[in-house]
């Protein structure tokens, strides 16, 4: 069983700050616009070939999060919410051990 709170608290909030700054550069559509106060992230080519499979990883769809999207149409609407917020969560423990290696 993966040690989830060994995993979360082995990322720092430096490295968390990182993680967003990268996540919202990759979302971005028009060109980010870089304040004197922005850190610059050093990222080479081998990091973004990471962050993309983390990223590729995230969305990836498995039998669990498939049986939930299938329920969803059965369901409230209290209850579909719950359901998305149950698929991410799962994407996010699919994820977090990837994370570790990362930094």
């Amino acid at each position: 069983m993966i040690d989830i709170e060994g995993l979360l608290s082995s990322i720092s909030d430096e490295d968390m700050a990182k993680i967003k700054g990268i996540a919202q550069s990759l979302t971005e559509k028009e060109e980010p616009q870089v304040k004197e106060s922005d850190p610059v992230l050093p990222i080479d080519a081998n990091m973004m070939k990471k962050i993309m499979g983390l990223m590729g990883q995230f969305n990836k769809e498995d039998y669990r999060t498939r049986l939930i999207e299938d329920l969803k149409p059965m369901l409230s609407d209290e209850r579909k919410q719950r359901a998305d917020e149950a698929v991410k969560f799962l994407q996010l423990m699919d994820v977090l051990p990837l994370l570790k290696g990362l930094f």
